[in-house]
């Protein structure tokens, strides 16, 4: 019996570190650039305004893919989106290696931030297919994604602060163009990525109608208005701390060595592998929707923490006010992907760019809101108006509810098998061809973790 649960173990594996693969691009190509975008901008003579949008079209680009290629994926199949998506991405990243001007470098920024939602939205996809019977599977696996997102923002932030010191800003968009290929390389080789999102055989093609009015009915409901604004400001939040990080190493460039710099631009992701991995544990005990409010209320604290120790305190109570900061996040923004691809399961790629579109915009409104307020006051002041954002997102998470069960549009995803009850642990069919990511047994005292036998959801769970 070992042998035999083998197989599908391994492919579980798989999916899970080919999703994760995909989601590390992301902040690895956003936030790698942040720490060589002065450097860069002063060797080829832009303005500061100028940086400041090099900066922000990576995200805002990022949000504008979510949007339109979000419901596409409701209705192909992963294969036909991801491997071109990728490809363009690796070019558009040799192409930024050359000596750059302003307009090669906007351009460039924009086409990788949009080719890098692509690579975000197909994990998502595959996790959301891969574990669609399992709603505490799938919650927690969207949390271990979390995690390599961390660690690709601890890598991307360290590569940038060794380029810079180095002087060598275009080291960061070699090091995107490997990794680009690489990527590449799995979509091919994955039978998960490649699998992902295909219609039975036989089956009607998408009603594209149909699906248009529930995505529009989807973005009108009340709940999804209030995740939308709260993911806004964790956007803002997360993404002017990184700024914030930066404008104070500037200021401290003179007196600080690259060890230091590269310690303090790590920070924050630390602390967001750190809340992930608690948020997969605390998902065992409470519901997402419980836990995302909860942790909300303790986010505009944690930033008016850091507001405190950046105009007060040393720097050691700043480390611990940026991996406080980081923590919470690290626990609320996978939480926030899985609220929607929860209450929505059938429109998973349309919830999923509903929720990166608000981050995104939060994201690109962060760096500008925070350097603004830190050019007319100081440093602190800047934090002090993040933690006046994440006040509004608390106010926001209050209207984040179950709510009724979504509108299944017509079935073009595959039905992930049902556990049989009398298998040891109510594991799937070993033989069946659907994989199913596992990021851990459900808890045994939480009603909401999967369907019953019968493939009736639990009582109160959409």
């Amino acid at each position: 019996m070992g042998g035999a649960a083998a197989p599908p173990r391994r492919r579980r594996s798989a999916g899970a570190l080919g999703a994760g693969v995909l989601v590390l691009y992301g902040p690895l190509s956003g936030l790698s650039y942040i720490p060589v975008s002065v450097v860069l901008g002063a060797q080829i003579g832009l303005t500061g305004p100028q940086v400041g949008l090099t900066v922000g079209a990576h995200a805002l680009a990022a949000a504008v893919g979510s949007l339109v290629l979000g419901p596409l994926l409701d209705l192909h199949p992963v294969r036909r989106v991801l491997p071109l998506a990728l490809l363009v991405n690796a070019l558009a990243s040799l192409a930024l290696c050359l000596d750059p001007t302003y307009a090669l470098l906007l351009g460039g920024r924009l086409v990788t931030g949009f080719t890098s939602s692509a690579a975000m939205l197909c994990a998502y996809v595959v996790v959301s297919d891969a574990a669609r019977h399992d709603d505490v599977r799938r919650d927690r696996t969207l949390s271990l994604l979390q995690t390599f997102m961390s660690v690709g923002a601890a890598c991307a932030l360290a590569l940038g602060a060794l380029a810079a010191s180095a002087g060598r800003p275009r080291w960061v968009f070699a090091v995107l163009a490997v990794y680009g290929v690489a990527m590449l390389a799995v979509s091919l080789r994955s039978p998960l990525l490649r699998t992902a999102g295909a219609r039975p055989a036989g089956a009607a093609p998408p009603d594209t109608r149909r699906m248009a009015r529930e995505v529009g009915g989807l973005v009108r409901q009340r709940r999804v208005l209030a995740l939308m604004l709260g993911s806004l400001v964790l956007g803002l939040v997360i993404q002017g701390s990184h700024f914030g990080v930066s404008l104070l190493l500037e200021e401290r460039s003179a007196t600080i060595s690259a060890a230091e710099r590269v310690l303090l631009s790590v920070l924050i992701p630390v602390g967001v592998f750190t809340g992930s991995s608690l948020a997969r544990q605390l998902l065992r005990r409470r519901t997402r929707e419980s836990l995302y409010q909860r942790l909300y209320l303790g986010l505009p604290l944690a930033v008016l923490l850091h507001a405190g120790a950046t105009a007060w305190a040393g720097e050691a109570a700043q480390a611990a006010g940026l991996l406080l900061v980081g923590c919470f996040l690290g626990a609320m923004m996978p939480l926030s992907t899985a609220l929607g691809i929860g209450w929505f399961p059938d429109l998973r790629g349309s919830a999923t760019a509903a929720e990166s579109l608000a981050r995104g915009a939060g994201a690109t409104l962060g760096p500008v809101a925070v350097g603004a307020v830190a050019a007319a006051w100081t440093n602190p002041v800047a934090v002090l108006a993040v933690a006046a954002a994440a006040l509004v997102g608390l106010a926001a998470s209050r209207g984040v509810s179950r709510g009724p069960a979504a509108p299944v549009p017509d079935a073009h995803v595959p039905d992930a098998p049902v556990p049989d009850a009398g298998a040891p642990g109510g594991a799937p069919d070993p033989g069946s061809s659907v994989p199913v990511l596992d990021a851990g047994a459900a808890r045994e005292d939480e009603p909401r973790g999967g369907r019953a036998a019968g493939g009736l959801s639990p009582p109160g769970r959409p």
